[in-house]
């Protein structure tokens, strides 16, 4: 699992040619959406004790790494199969936005680095992630690499309406 994370990090055809054709690759993604998330709360100044005794802190943010997988996947699936007309199947997306989740932890390692640039350092990782899926969407969807970054960009911005509707933020 360690190898085809490498490679879906360095945009390598064959981890998206992989993705596609094995099954097992979505426990792969949520099992690297889980870690990242754990690896998130660590980094974010929790301890392992803090972790155990946080149960439901900890449990709330699994959750919601959970969803906003799902949520941003199937977004990103709509979008590049009835939108741009991409042969690909939910599966996939899934998979690809799940070994793209780990770029996330791009933020722990600049702000511990360079400690002021939180927000730069989050925006960068949310980059690189969009970047994965659409690089993961285009070679397996055989869509022209504009219409896969308009897939995963429409993904983003649809969770970021989701999540305001279901957090109440929406403001008309």
């Amino acid at each position: 699992m360690l190898h085809r994370l490498l490679q879906t990090l360095r945009f390598e055809r064959d981890a998206f040619v992989w993705m596609d054709l094995n099954d097992r690759a979505t426990g792969d993604g949520l099992l690297l959406v889980v870690v990242t998330q754990i690896l998130l709360l660590l980094g974010n100044g929790q301890s392992l004790l803090g972790l155990a005794l946080g149960f439901n802190q900890v449990i709330g943010s699994l959750l919601s790494a959970i969803v906003f997988w799902l949520v941003y996947s199937g977004i990103t699936y709509a979008a590049s199969r009835y939108l741009f007309s991409g042969h690909l199947g939910y599966a996939t997306v899934l998979r690809i936005a799940g070994f793209a989740y780990p770029t996330l932890l791009l933020w722990l390692f600049t702000t511990r680095v360079l400690p002021s640039s939180g927000l730069a350092a989050f925006i960068l990782g949310a980059v690189w992630l969009l970047a994965i899926v659409a690089y993961g969407v285009h070679y397996v969807a055989d869509l022209p690499l504009e219409k896969a970054a308009a897939s995963a960009i429409l993904g983003l911005v649809g969770w970021v309406i989701v999540a305001a509707i279901f957090s109440g933020g929406i403001i008309f």
